[in-house]
C-alpha cells in the first residue's frame, strides 16, 4: 500500500486537522497514513496517534531550521510515496522537503486568501506558481476558492482540482455547563471558529452589541493560535467593553463542536475568506438556519433566500439587519423551505465521497 504523509501547521480542534483526520480514517483500508504538525491538543494528537501508522509531533506554524531537520528525518525514516501539503505552512516545508526527496506532492489550500500587499504579495505569488511546477496536483475544496487561486496565481488550470470536504456529525446533548447557559435566552446564535483576524470575531461581536436583545446570546465554540494572540486579546478587550458581554460565550476548543450545533437556533459566520467551511455544512446537516458573508467558500455553500442568507463582509450594520429579518422570521414556512434545501445539498459531502475521489488522484499517474 502507499505510503502518505499528511502536512499542516498543527494538532488543533479546526479545519485541516479534523478533515485531514477524517480523511485518514476513511482510507486507512487504502493506504498507510502519517501525519506531522505540532502537538497543540493532546486528545487530537492522540487521535491521530491512533489512526496512523505514526504521527509525529513537528512546529509547522512558522519557518524553522529545527523543524525543517525534523521533517527530513521523518521523510528518510518511513519513505513516504506521497507528501499531502495542507495550508501555506505545509506548502513550504512540501516544497524543502521535494528539494532533497523527490516524492510525490499533493496540496490542499485549506481557504486560500490573499493576506499579503506588494513585495509580500508578489513572493507569495511566486512561490505558489514555482511550487506548481512539484506538485502533482493542487486540490480547491470549493469552485470559488479554485477561480480565486487562479485569478491570483496564474497557475496553469489543470494543475488544480476540487474535491469538497467530507464532513460527518453525530448530534449530541450539550455538556451541562453550556446547557445551563443556553438555556437562559430566548435565541441562541452559534459559530465554530478559531479567534483569528481571517474570521472576523470583531464584526460578529459587535453585531451582537448593535442587535441590541437581551434574548439573545452568541456562543463562540474555537480556540486560537500563538500566532493570533494579538488578535485574541484585541478581541478580549472589545468584548470587555461591550453592554452585551455577559452575553457572549468563549468555549474555546470543543472536540466534536460540529456535533453540539443542532442545540442552537441560528449559526452565523462572519468569515472574510473560507476554502469550503466545514462548520457550515455540520450547521446545514443539523437543520440550523445559516447567515454567513458573501465571500469565496461560504458562497458555494448559501444562496440567499434559499439556503440560507448573506451579508457582507465587514458590513456591521447590515449584518444586524439581517438578524433582525431572520429572527422576524423564525418558525415560517419560508424559513423551513430555507433549512430544507440546505439539508439537501449538506448530504452531497460525505466522506467517503471525498476518500474516493482524492484515492483516484494519488492513484493517477500525470
Amino acid at each position: 500500500m502507499k505510503k502518505v504523509l499528511h502536512l499542516f501547521p498543527a494538532y488543533k480542534i479546526g479545519g485541516a486537522p479534523v478533515n485531514v483526520l477524517r480523511f485518514i480514517k476513511g482510507s486507512n483500508d487504502q493506504i498507510i497514513n502519517y501525519a506531522a504538525a505540532l502537538k497543540v491538543d493532546n486528545r487530537l494528537f492522540a487521535d491521530y496517534l491512533e489512526n496512523t501508522d505514526d504521527s509525529f509531533d513537528v512546529d509547522l506554524t512558522s519557518l524553522k531550521w529545527k523543524s525543517f531537520i525534523e521533517l527530513l528525518r521523518i521523510v528518510k525514516k518511513i519513505n513516504p510515496d506521497i507528501v499531502h501539503a495542507n495550508g501555506k505552512g505545509g506548502a513550504v516545508y512540501a516544497f524543502l522537503i521535494y528539494v532533497f526527496y523527490r516524492k510525490r506532492v499533493f496540496y490542499t489550500f485549506r481557504g486560500f486568501h490573499i493576506k499579503y500587499a506588494g513585495i509580500k504579495h508578489k513572493f507569495y505569488v511566486y512561490f505558489e506558481r514555482l511550487f506548481s511546477h512539484i506538485y502533482t496536483k493542487a486540490i480547491a475544496v470549493s469552485h470559488s476558492e479554485r477561480e480565486l487561486f487562479l485569478k491570483t496565481t496564474q497557475v496553469k488550470a489543470e494543475k488544480v482540482e476540487v474535491i469538497g470536504n467530507g464532513v460527518e456529525i453525530s448530534p449530541r446533548p450539550l455538556p451541562p455547563e453550556m446547557r445551563c447557559e443556553v438555556d437562559k435566552y430566548k435565541l441562541n446564535i452559534v459559530t465554530l471558529s478559531r479567534i483569528a483576524e481571517v474570521k472576523d470575531i470583531e464584526t460578529m461581536v459587535k453585531g451582537l452589541e448593535l442587535l441590541n436583545d437581551t434574548e439573545v446570546s452568541l456562543h463562540i465554540m474555537g480556540g486560537y493560535l500563538s500566532v493570533d494572540q494579538f488578535y485574541k486579546d484585541r478581541i478580549d478587550k472589545i468584548i470587555a467593553g461591550l453592554s452585551c458581554k455577559d452575553r457572549i460565550y468563549l468555549w474555546g476548543d470543543i472536540e466534536g463542536a460540529g456535533d453540539y450545533v443542532h442545540n442552537f437556533d441560528l449559526y452565523l459566520s462572519t468569515s472574510l475568506s473560507e476554502g469550503l467551511p466545514t462548520s457550515i455544512i455540520e450547521a446545514g446537516l443539523s437543520e440550523v438556519l445559516v447567515l454567513a458573508t458573501d465571500c469565496i467558500g461560504n458562497i458555494d455553500l448559501i444562496v440567499e433566500g434559499k439556503t440560507g442568507y448573506l451579508f457582507p463582509k465587514g458590513d456591521t450594520a447590515e449584518l444586524v439587519n439581517q438578524l433582525k429579518q431572520a429572527i422576524g422570521r423564525f418558525g415560517s414556512q419560508q424559513q423551513s423551505e430555507i433549512i430544507a434545501n440546505n439539508l439537501r445539498q449538506m448530504k452531497m459531502y460525505s466522506i467517503s465521497s471525498n476518500v474516493s475521489k482524492l484515492m483516484y488522484l494519488y492513484s493517477r499517474k500525470d
